[in-house]
């Protein structure tokens, strides 16, 4: 069940708010680095080092993983490895606490790290699949009771079964840098967060039906 969607059309952007919309979720409210520029289909929200999209914590965006729950969106990396973690997606267990879900560039390499945080501490996920430098991807993280999937451009590219209960995450979403820790540059787009493990085959239409060209076949 889709329970969010942020598209960053202009339609949505009032000032600093970019609405939910599917029209029942919150804002999402941009710090004073992030930008709203045109996009493969529509516009995009621009992220740099310490830009941020803030998405306030709501009853509704309680992630929980005895129903099972799924963040997908598009991406567009176009900055190389820094040498730091650099943050897509963050979510604390609560205001100011650890960090229940997160997902990262590693330091060397454009692979993505996902982490849940269990009873017993985190658990992660190392992708294989490696984004390319100003080519847009399509990743969806998928949360059940059988484990953690995290999906590139609609195919399964690692699964890890969890031993220990899901700590259920129901702080604010932060889209690109943390409270503490930098983002990544790029452009992030389609940000959608379900109340429920999409199968497969949906992820499979949804990453097609969000594809696009890279940088280069736009332009040319």
């Amino acid at each position: 069940m889709l329970i969010a969607h942020w598209t960053f059309d202009v339609e949505t952007v009032e000032g600093r708010r970019v609405s939910d919309a599917t029209g029942g979720g919150p804002a999402a409210e941009l710090n004073e680095t992030a930008e709203i520029v045109p996009g493969r289909a529509g516009e995009a929200l621009a992220l740099s080092a310490g830009a941020r999209a803030v998405i306030p914590a709501t009853p509704g965006l309680v992630l929980s993983e005895v129903f099972g729950f799924s963040l997908a969106f598009s991406v567009q990396v176009t900055e190389e490895p820094t040498g730091e973690w650099r943050s897509l997606a963050y979510k604390p267990v609560a205001e100011h606490d650890a960090r229940g879900l997160g997902l990262w560039l590693y330091p060397d390499a454009m692979r993505l790290r996902v982490q849940l945080f269990t009873i017993k501490g985190p658990d992660y996920a190392d992708s294989r699949a490696r984004l390319k430098l100003g080519e847009w991807a399509h990743v969806a993280f998928v949360v059940n009771g059988d484990g953690m999937f995290l999906y590139v451009n609609g195919k399964l590219d690692v699964a890890v079964p969890l031993e220990h209960a899901v700590i259920t995450t129901a702080g604010p979403l932060y889209l690109g840098s943390e409270p503490t820790k930098p983002g990544f540059g790029g452009l992030m787009d389609d940000v959608r967060v379900y109340a429920s493990a999409l199968d497969p085959e949906a992820v499979r239409e949804l990453a097609t039906s969000e594809a696009a060209p890279s940088r280069d076949e736009e332009a040319g």
